[in-house]
């Protein structure tokens, strides 16, 4: 017999054992620690209360994690990985841990349900058909590694105005896509940078969020882009956005790895664009599935 608690209610072994047996054979490693395991639920806005583990015989054998957040009044909740021991997949037990997370989203009354899925992962994005989801964009996680000569190193604005920030200031911008995939979204870079670039009468017309990450040397080794985002209408989007992006990668002149988790190719065409004629290269491919509920 199968029995769903809810996070808050399992020990943290539990929880890692859940999610280690349920991410057991996955497309990449997925293996957590009990620390990296709490420090996911933190850092990614996930909820104890609004996830939960699946049992047989007193043993963890699924997992789902979810939060919820709140963009322009309406709540959207994410699930953040869905996994079932391997030897019990095809069991209908990831089915069940899917009713279940719709009817706690439910109970917290969600505007929306949203989650991705590895591109050629056909069974889970059937499954989440099944349950109401749909495809609504197409993502790529992109990587560029070393120093490169991108021929940018002479891009300015100088008739627009530039400002340092931070990413918590970027949900007031109007055309701040909020609805953007769960972890390219402001609040998973709060400990992140951001500039934001204002035309004449200092209304924002291009923003970009990012992470810079040090060694103990405090050599910069990785940086990490969420969103880079230009007025859509703006007649210099393109050069507000190429402007962004060289901003954030110092012109390339630094060897370190770049990172840009989940670009939707349709919803932000230009940034995609404009990073893939630099060179960033093809990591993974998702879908990004959203449910009204």
């Amino acid at each position: 017999m199968i029995e769903i608690k809810r996070l808050k209610d399992c020990t943290i072994d539990e929880g890692v054992e859940a999610w280690n047996t349920g991410f057991e054979g996955y497309y990449f490693d997925a293996t957590t620690t009990a620390d990296k395991f709490l420090n996911r639920l933190v850092n990614e806005g996930l909820s104890p209360y609004l996830s939960i583990v699946a049992f047989m015989d007193k043993k963890p054998i699924g997992i789902v994690k979810n939060g919820i957040r709140e963009f322009n009044g309406k709540k959207l909740a994410w699930n953040g990985g869905t996994g079932v021991a391997k030897d019990l997949r095809k069991k209908g037990i990831g089915k069940m841990l899917m009713e279940a997370t719709l009817s706690i989203l439910t109970e917290e009354k969600a505007d929306y349900a949203s989650l991705e899925a590895i591109s050629d992962n056909a069974k889970a994005i059937s499954l989440y058909k099944m349950m109401g989801y749909e495809i609504i964009d197409h993502l790529e996680y992109l990587g560029l590694n070393g120093q490169i000569d991108n021929g940018y190193t002479t891009i300015s604005l100088d008739k627009y105005k530039v400002e340092r920030a931070i990413p918590q200031q970027i949900g007031s911008i109007p055309f701040y896509k909020g609805m953007n995939p769960w972890q390219t979204q402001w609040q998973s870079a709060k400990d992140g940078e951001a500039i934001i670039v204002k035309d004449p009468d200092g209304n924002p017309i291009g923003y970009v969020y990012f992470r810079r990450t040090f060694n103990s040397e405090g050599k910069h080794i990785n940086t990490v882009l969420f969103q880079c985002e230009a007025e859509p209408e703006h007649k210099d989007r393109e050069e507000i956005t190429r402007y962004l992006i060289n901003e954030v990668f110092n012109s390339f002149s630094d060897d370190i790895n770049r990172m840009i988790p989940n670009v939707p190719v349709g919803k932000s065409k230009l940034t995609h664009s404009i990073l893939k004629e630099i060179g960033f290269q093809l990591k993974t491919e998702q879908v990004y599935m959203m449910k009204e509920m």
